[in-house]
């Protein structure tokens, strides 16, 4: 029996209510799209419990509310009433109400209390009304505002008897859980990863016993030796003999210890590494604890817009590390909704298609390649690609001929955009442009990437491929001027070693054939400021990062090999460095540095593609500036970068492109710019941060900077410019001359390059 004397009852209350009312809302989803009776009885047991809980500890509120409900559900199960929308709709108004109770504590019951009375007063009478006959109308309830992932403090269940005090899957699970707090858990995790390296390292130890070994049997074969010449010298061997007699007994104790100093090594490694797993399985939950409140959405929000949907999940079993588990709320709730806002087609309409009247959406999680891999489909109606190409040109984002160039994958990126949207007119569900980008910013800060598939008339697929856990990653070892940096082995697309000559240069730039399709490739200790290394084999190492088209090769004096690490983060007072994302410790006891591939790629892509590396000489750069005017811009988006860019550069400026604020510091800090245009919405470093940290700077004191997003309001508009911009545009102004207008306010048009015109959008 677990020890739960360190709780109130209250506490004891809530986690049970929590546990209990997300097995109602979860299970009559469930009951409404099967009619089957037998899904009833764990719905009354939950029922049950809550009224017996609540009656133990006083809250009469909450026990009319579940005995009320309970009666209903008793009366489904033995058919006394039919399971009718009508009547779920006012079950789920109960679970909403219980689950926000369970969310008060103790002080807060009375508040509680008082709010909600007469909306528990009405549902009770309704509830008791004959189905036939209910006094309330059926009206969808409302989506229940999703209940936080434990943090501090977190629940930590293990099988067996008691009870429960976390939240469970469902009333039937019972677990004995203790409370930790989530910094004692990750120090836990910390100080059980460092024991499982010190356990490894004690290999080291064994080698030197082996040495040792060694040595003795060496001296032994010796002192033979010296005894067999002796006896043809005819010296007396037994002079030899105490000498070697006592060199065996030394070796036998050294061969004792030996195998005492294994043991105890074998031991402590399979001890350390089951703490280390223990421990850190502790830090994954299931997947389900992220999909628990996703059918009750879709049901919810379906029946909102006339529509017939059901969801499927797949991998609720599939361990997910709770950090990463943390972040997924808001992603699939996003893509879900956009999907059957702009997905899934009206029920005639699917008629009309040959489809199903009900859509069926779908969740699946998986491992595989040492990342979660989550995906979201439908079977609607897809994107239609030419509408979203006029879309792009209508909102001035790439004029016509440059969105008759883009293949569907570029096309399909669009959709990720702030502020971008297919929506005809704005509504409560979507129409604003927020949405999926923050399905790609959750993608991206977790190390993940997001992409989007489509086949017009037959639905649409999102994938994330995030990270299992952020607490140990399998990394490639390599060596850059003498400096040892790992790679996440889950971001390698390929390690490859050309022959000598299959690296060559094409127009200008370094590249090499793998599986038939060119590669660039950018010199490691060029692109990390490492300086140049002579490869002493005279063969490039190659770690190919990206997949698809989206390849690029990095180039390594050496591979070390591969380690399991254990991820430590970066000293915050060092901000975001560029290229690196966290810090660990090998094995040997050597400190080791994690590579950003992500923020690498960005890199790669503007030094292969723009045809520059930053951190060029200022002898450069100062040629630059006498020849034409320089703009930095600053947007994590690199469609909107791109469409930019380009306007700047029909301008007649020379354009450095940054991925975030972080990286815009870094770019403005090695060059001479005479303009920036940055955006607002950025991971690492936002907008607003880039502006007031440049204005800091008493060098960008007088640099105009131009804050272009997709953000309209006054107090948006407000905050950008008290934070030092110069002008403040929203992403609307590419339609028309304001920005070139806006532009030539602050840069003189003798600047220019020759041929470059300060006019309208292209």
């Amino acid at each position: 029996m677990s020890d739960l004397g360190g709780f109130s009852l209250h506490e004891l209350f809530r986690g049970e209510a929590e546990s209990h009312a997300a097995a109602l809302s979860a299970g009559l989803v469930e009951l409404e799209g099967t009619s089957d009776a037998s899904v009833v009885e764990p719905l009354m047991r939950a029922a049950h419990s809550i009224k017996g809980a609540a009656r133990v500890i006083g809250l009469d509120i909450a026990v009319r509310l579940a005995h009320a409900m309970e009666d209903v559900l008793v009366a489904m199960q033995k058919g006394r009433e039919a399971i009718a929308p009508a009547r779920v709709d006012m079950l789920l108004r109960g679970s909403d109400l219980l689950a926000s109770l369970a969310q008060v504590d103790e002080a807060g019951v009375p508040a509680w209390t008082a709010k909600n009375t007469d909306a528990v007063d009405a549902l009770v009478a309704a509830l008791r009304e004959p189905a036939a006959a209910p006094r309330v109308e059926s009206a969808p309830a409302p989506a229940p505002a999703p209940v936080p992932l434990p943090t501090a403090p977190v629940a930590l269940a293990r099988e067996g008897t008691g009870t429960a005090v976390a939240a469970a899957a469902a009333p039937s699970v019972r677990a004995s859980a203790v409370r930790v707090t989530t910094e004692k858990l990750d120090r836990l995790l910390q100080l059980a990863g460092e024991t499982m390296l010190e356990a490894q390292r004690l290999g080291s130890i064994r080698g030197e016993a082996l040495a040792l070994k060694a040595e003795l049997v060496r001296l032994e074969e010796e002192l033979d030796f010296l005894r067999a010449e002796s006896r043809r010298a005819g010296m007396d061997p037994a002079r030899v003999s105490p000498a070697r007699d006592a060199l065996r007994r030394a070796s036998g104790g050294v061969l004792a210890h030996l195998r005492t100093i294994e043991g105890a090594i074998r031991r402590s490694e399979e001890t350390s590494t089951q703490l280390y797993h223990e421990v850190l399985s502790s830090r994954m939950r299931p997947f389900s604890d992220a999909t628990g409140a996703l059918p009750r959405t879709v049901r919810d929000l379906a029946r909102q817009l006339g529509k017939e949907a059901r969801l499927e999940i797949a991998g609720e079993d599939v361990p997910v590390d709770r950090d990463i588990l943390a972040r997924l709320d808001a992603p699939l709730n996003h893509l879900l909704r956009n999907a059957i806002d702009h997905g899934v087609e009206p029920p005639d309409a699917r008629r009309a298609a040959g489809k199903p009247a009900q859509a069926t959406l779908r969740v699946e999680a998986r491992h595989h390649a040492g990342m979660l891999r989550i995906r979201v489909c439908d079977d609607g109606r897809g994107v239609d690609h030419e509408a979203l190409r006029a879309k792009i040109v209508r909102r001035g984002l790439a004029d016509e001929a440059m969105a008759r160039a883009m293949d569907r994958q570029e096309l399909l990126e669009f959709l990720f955009l702030p502020g971008f949207s297919t929506a005809s007119q704005v509504t409560e569900v979507s129409g604003r442009g927020v949405g999926l980008d923050v399905v790609q910013s959750t993608a991206r800060e977790v190390g993940g990437v997001a992409r989007i598939d489509t086949v017009p008339g037959r639905g649409t697929t999102f994938e994330l491929e995030l990270p299992i856990t952020l607490s140990v990653i399998r990394a490639l070892l390599v060596e850059v001027a003498g400096e040892t940096l790992a790679f996440p082995l889950a971001r390698i697309a390929r390690v490859v070693e050309p022959a000598p000559g299959e690296v060559s240069p094409v127009e200008g730039r370094m590249q090499f054939l793998l599986d038939g399709a060119p590669v660039g490739v950018v010199d490691a200790a060029r692109i990390l400021e490492l300086g140049e290394v002579r490869r002493s084999d005279g063969r490039d190492h190659i770690v190919v990062l990206g997949g698809g088209d989206d390849r690029y090769g990095f180039a390594v004096d050496r591979l070390v090999g591969e380690e399991d690490l254990v991820v430590r983060a970066l000293d915050p007072r060092l901000g975001k460095v560029p290229h690196l994302s966290a810090s660990a410790v090998r094995e040997n006891g050597e400190p080791v540095l994690i590579v950003d591939v992500e923020d690498l790629l960005q890199s790669l892509r503007m030094a292969l593609v723009e045809g520059r590396v930053r951190g060029r000489g200022a002898a450069a750069i100062a040629a630059s500036a006498a020849r034409a005017a320089r703009a930095l811009v600053v947007d994590d988006s690199a469609t909107v970068r791109e469409v930019e860019r380009q306007l700047l550069v029909r301008m007649g400026f020379e354009v450095e492109t940054a991925v975030d604020g972080m990286d815009g510091w870094h770019a403005l800090r090695e060059g001479a710019f005479d303009l920036v245009v940055s955006d607002i919405d950025m991971p690492r470093m936002n907008g607003i941060e880039f502006v007031r940290t440049l204005r800091a700077d008493p060098r960008f004191a007088a640099l105009p900077v131009i804050v272009v997003s997709y953000k309209d309001r006054e107090e948006d508009r407000l905050a950008g410019l008290e934070a030092g911009a110069t002008a403040y545009l929203t992403k609307g102004a590419f339609q028309d001359s304001t920005f070139a207008d806006t532009v030539r306010e602050f840069v003189d048009p003798a600047r220019l390059a020759p041929g470059g015109r300060i006019g309208g959008a292209p």
